[in-house]
């Protein structure tokens, strides 16, 4: 009795060796029907295998950005869960990934408020970060929100006294600015009333919250300032990894043929052949589906075999893997093309507001209706970067939109019809992989049935995910 096991720890058994009868296809399936399914055949080319069916990865951030606005709304804002140090309006909800970059705890922030009736507490001039993330005092803590200390300059010393009790962020309004600057390090933590430093582990990240009053105080540890001859090792700020996950999902797509038809001679090629092709388009289809309409990742971990489903893009929606630059919501992504290209271009910057995780190039999956609108947007203006040549990629015809910060490769897809006609996708290629399991890539089940009818019972089998890393990198764009 053979014995296989597919890389999940669940060994497969099989009662006759001619059930394994395998035609492991490779990289050459990808090349089958590209029209069809675009995005499983241009990434699914360089897809990495995964040992488990629940893959994980680590995301770093980088911490690039010393400025950065944001729309003082009252979206934008709230309170901690706990109503602790700083418990009113001490949280900022970012409104893309990447504007995380430039946070990390124990970092000291000038802060401007601006626009409108936004404004900050009084004597509030500093936001001292102290969470990031997941580890910030909400109940529905995210990757997108921050946490602070209201401060100001101390009088005389090269520090900053804590506004504990204040309101960090008094006023938010929509149409308010909100721009953060960073300034330099929090330092040791001394208590004003009695003016000496706490003893044992006082820096800053090691201080109860709790015990931390007005006109308490952080000396300036290091930034923009210098640093003094002969200075001890300064404090350390912290900053915050993301630990992702995706899941396999099992794709099926059986067929049958009875003897008789196998043996027939049938005008234009045998009938197994035309299933076989007929059946593969049918389960690449299934793929590429999934990868644009899926949500949330689905473990069925109530099963004792679980029904996984994998989280895709979400398009149509805000639950999928593209959340920072999502044009559901968010309209800095839609293209108001009535109003031509200088509109797109505004479209474009906000893409590659991420110049260092992401490339400088895009391939953007889009409705016909997006092809159309772009090309007579780009006849009305009197100089358009849309090439209106194009080249071919893996069989698929590609346009590109060359705008002030970066390119967009257009490829137009099918299943964008209906009610997904204003939607196009942008995916970064560095940061999109398509994850097969091991021994489940794409492959042929031969003669898989043995219930004794005349006939043969085939089935196409992938059990698959995507990796969808940086997706600040990644857009969902719509037409407006």
């Amino acid at each position: 009795m053979a014995n296989t096991t597919y890389g999940s720890g669940t060994a497969v058994q099989f009662s006759d060796a001619s059930q394994r009868q395998v035609l492991e296809l490779g990289e050459k399936i990808h090349y089958y029907n590209p029209n069809v399914t675009p995005i499983f055949s241009l990434f699914g080319m360089k897809s990495m295998l995964t040992p488990v069916p629940i893959f994980e990865w680590m995301e770093d951030e980088y911490m690039i950005k010393k400025s950065e606005k944001f729309n003082f709304k009252t979206a934008n804002v709230a309170d901690t869960a706990t109503g602790g140090a700083n418990g009113a309006k001490s949280i900022l909800i970012a409104d893309r990934q990447a504007q995380m970059e430039m946070f990390e705890v124990g970092a000291i922030y000038k802060a401007t408020a601006s626009g409108g009736s936004a404004a900050l507490e009084a004597d509030v001039t500093h936001l001292i970060c102290i969470a990031v993330g997941k580890q910030v005092d909400h109940a529905s803590a995210s990757d997108k929100m921050v946490q602070f200390l209201g401060a100001h300059a101390h009088a005389s010393l090269d520090a900053y006294n804590v506004e504990a009790s204040a309101t960090t962020l008094k006023t938010a309004d929509a149409a308010g600015i909100l721009t953060l600057e960073y300034v330099a390090n929090a330092g040791l933590f001394y208590d004003n009333t009695i003016a000496t430093a706490f003893s044992g582990s006082n820096v800053f990240g090691n201080v109860t919250l709790s015990g931390i009053a007005d006109a308490d105080y952080f000396i300036r540890e290091n930034g923009i300032s210098g640093i003094a001859e002969g200075a001890a090792v300064g404090a350390e700020t912290r900053k915050k990894v993301r630990r992702l996950k995706n899941c396999t999902q099992i794709f099926r797509e059986p067929y049958t043929i009875t003897n008789t038809a196998k043996a027939s001679k049938n005008y234009g090629g045998s009938e197994m052949s035309r299933l076989q092709a007929r059946k593969l388009a049918k389960i690449k289809g299934d793929i590429e589906w999934s990868i644009l309409t899926n949500g949330a990742i689905s473990l069925d971990a109530s099963s004792e075999n679980p029904k996984r489903k994998f989280q895709g893009l979400g398009l149509g929606s805000s639950n999928g893997s593209i959340s920072s630059l999502n044009g559901f919501d968010d309209a800095s992504c839609r293209w108001d093309y009535s109003a031509g290209l200088n509109n797109l271009d505004g479209v474009v910057e906000h893409v590659f507001s991420d110049m260092i995780s992401g490339g400088m190039k895009k391939t953007v999956f889009a409705s016909n209706k997006w092809m159309v609108q772009l090309a007579a947007a780009t006849r009305a203006s009197d100089t358009g970067f849309y090439d209106t040549g194009e080249t071919t990629t893996s069989g698929l015809r590609v346009r590109s939109y060359v705008g002030p910060v970066g390119q967009l490769d257009f490829v137009a897809h099918p299943y964008l019809k209906g009610a997904y006609e204003d939607y196009a996708v942008a995916i970064d290629p560095a940061n999109f992989s398509v994850r097969p399991l091991v021994g489940r890539d794409m492959q042929l089940r031969s003669d898989i049935v043995k219930d004794g009818r005349d006939g043969q019972t085939d089935e196409w089998l992938m059990e698959v995910g995507v990796e969808l890393r940086n997706e600040q990198t990644h857009a969902i764009l719509k037409l407006v």
